[in-house]
């Protein structure tokens, strides 16, 4: 006999196969495990946890990231950290944890951890919180809520700079593939945020109704805890007074916030719906395109630097970067160079 589980989706692969998720409002989606005992075991599990919350019954989840994370502080490696290591341990460890608490631990896979870590731009941050997340994952494996540990050999070793920057036919296909997602109206207001306000995405989708003031989005930056003011421009003003407020975040599926890694599944699945799957394109590289487009117009470093939140100096650093010398830019310089001659010729 064939037992139904509840709040259990079938999805199926190109391939003919088929893949399973936990689908339930007002929690995250989860994949399960393609074995029907595992998943059929994993299933009851999170139902249990969802009973108990919508019961009122306060408690972390058993194999959740909060439930992980407090195991290792409860171990005797995090009771011998150095006063030194530990501010920048627990650093990274509530950065981690407000990827979602209640998230169950195994959603963190080999490429999730990548993602995660490339979030970081400081010297050294990337080793730092990769050593975070082996620690993690040695308890996870401990406690065999997980077999492996995605965390450990890592290549971290500099890459190569990124130039890829969004195209305007690239971003009208996001947007088409998009209207047609489940998450739909999340991620295009997800993917307007991140082009005009160019911020990280993790620092996105905190973002607040209470963010918007007088024309412009409050942003609070999880590496630096800077508040950086960015005026809304004219086209992501427009689309956020369309929106209806369901939840305190601005990004928002069900009434509830949207985790970092349903975000970045779901950006994925719409990257290959649209037909871009192997094009390279990252949601961070919004941020990157925000910068061209601002250089493109003519803003200045200082100009740029109050909206994406960095110092001149870092800023600087940044559009060597990522600022892919563009024809439109080469142009503009022509143009400013023959105007200033315009205006010195007048007076002569």
């Amino acid at each position: 006999m064939r037992v139904r589980l509840r709040y259990v989706t079938e999805r199926r692969n190109a391939n003919g196969t088929s893949r399973w998720y936990w689908d339930r409002d007002g929690h995250p989606l989860c994949r399960l495990p393609d074995d029907p005992v595992k998943r059929f075991a994993r299933a009851e599990q999170l139902n249990a946890q969802a009973d108990r919350a919508a019961a009122g019954v306060q408690v972390v989840a058993e194999g959740s990231i909060a439930w992980v994370i407090g195991k290792y502080k409860e171990s005797k490696s995090y009771g011998k950290l150095s006063a030194g290591t530990l501010k920048y341990y627990n650093r990274f460890l509530d950065d981690i944890c407000e990827l979602g608490p209640g998230l169950p631990f195994e959603v963190f896979d080999r490429r999730m951890v990548l993602d995660f870590i490339e979030t970081y731009e400081g010297i050294g941050d990337d080793r730092k919180v990769a050593a975070v997340l082996r620690n993690l994952f040695k308890t996870a494996q401990y406690w065999r809520i997980v077999p492996d540990n995605h965390a450990s050999k890592l290549d971290l070793s500099a890459p190569a700079a990124r130039e890829r920057i969004w195209s305007e036919e690239e971003i009208a296909a996001w947007l088409k593939a998009a209207a047609s997602h489940p998450r739909g109206e999340a991620m295009i207001t997800a993917f307007h945020l991140l082009h005009y306000v160019a911020q990280r995405p993790i620092d996105m989708l905190k973002m607040g109704w209470s963010h918007l003031r007088s024309g412009a989005a409050l942003v609070r930056q999880q590496k630096t805890n800077k508040l950086v003011e960015v005026p809304c421009h004219s086209a992501l003003a427009a689309h956020l007074e369309n929106l209806r407020p369901t939840a305190t975040t601005i990004v928002a599926y069900n009434s509830k916030s949207v985790s970092y890694p349903a975000f970045n599944a779901a950006f994925r699945e719409i990257l290959a719906k649209a037909g871009l799957a192997d094009s390279g394109l990252q949601a961070r590289d919004l941020r990157r395109t925000a910068c061209v487009r601002m250089a493109e117009a003519g803003a200045t470093e200082t100009q740029i630097s109050a909206v994406s939140g960095h110092n001149i100096q870092t800023t600087r650093q940044i559009l060597e970067t990522y600022l892919p010398r563009t024809g439109a830019m080469a142009r503009a310089a022509i143009k400013k160079w023959e105007k200033a001659e315009r205006r010195r010729n007048k007076k002569v």
